[in-house]
């Protein structure tokens, strides 16, 4: 097993950040500084972060509906609140599949499974996001069309989206958006690209993960029915 893999699997680090650590020295294999592409034997082989011991244990699934002006990180050097201080001690290790804006609320996946929540958050394999927005001024029928077909951020075409409208209101327009992608910022990006502006954006929906009537900090562990749809939709990348 690849050691990246190994110490994601763990809940330690997810992927990323244990390339990074690897990179920087801080992991050791039987004592030995590992260097980026190791593989090891988990029967066998002492892999330590920091002179501290990786174990395996087990994987956790977890949705959290995230309130408004939390940040989706374990930590923050701006002292503003983080998502660890939602996450009850029984399941410390987990990290989020993802991310929301700070701004923005609800539906994140935390998991300590690294090889998952890479294949969530990874636009290859199209995991659907289902987001309710509001959007001002009110949206012409225009607008709304153009963000579904697809607007030019970065210089690249953003996939076709899911842009229903749900209802106008003084001032402003509701939505359900679906996502395929997860660029930074997309939604307020596409809107402000046809002259829109997010008011207020809640992510409601996660592959077959709904948010439900979960609370606004609240968790809860994800159901057999629902790692079953999960697991198969992640099989394999969708898209190329």
């Amino acid at each position: 097993m690849r050691i990246n893999r190994y110490i994601s699997q763990s809940g330690s680090l997810s992927r990323r950040a244990a390339d990074a650590a690897i990179e920087s020295g801080r992991v050791t294999i039987n004592g030995r500084r590992a260097v980026l592409g190791d593989t090891l034997d988990p029967e066998v082989d002492r892999v330590c972060i920091d002179g501290l011991a990786v174990r395996t244990g087990r994987k956790w699934y977890l949705a959290l509906n995230k309130p408004r002006f939390v940040v989706t990180t374990l930590s923050d050097p701006e002292g503003r609140p983080c998502i660890r201080a939602l996450i009850p001690k029984k399941y410390q290790g987990v990290f989020p599949a993802g991310r929301l804006d700070f701004d923005a609320e609800g539906l994140l996946i935390l998991t300590n499974d690294g090889d998952m929540a890479n294949a969530i958050h990874h636009p290859s394999y199209g995991v659907p996001k289902e987001y309710i927005v509001r959007l001002t001024p009110v949206a012409s029928r225009e607008a709304l069309e153009q963000m579904a077909h697809g607007v030019v951020l970065d210089g690249r075409k953003t996939r076709p989206a899911e842009v229903e409208r749900i209802r106008d209101d003084t001032g402003g327009t509701w939505v359900r958006i679906v996502l395929k992608q997860g660029l930074k910022n997309q939604i307020k990006r596409m809107a402000a690209s046809v002259g829109l502006t997010v008011a207020s954006l809640k992510r409601v929906a996660v592959g077959p993960v709904r948010l439900k009537d979960l609370r606004p900090g609240q968790i809860r562990e994800l159901s057999a029915s629902e790692r079953k749809l999960l697991d198969k939709m992640l099989k394999k990348p969708k898209v190329t």
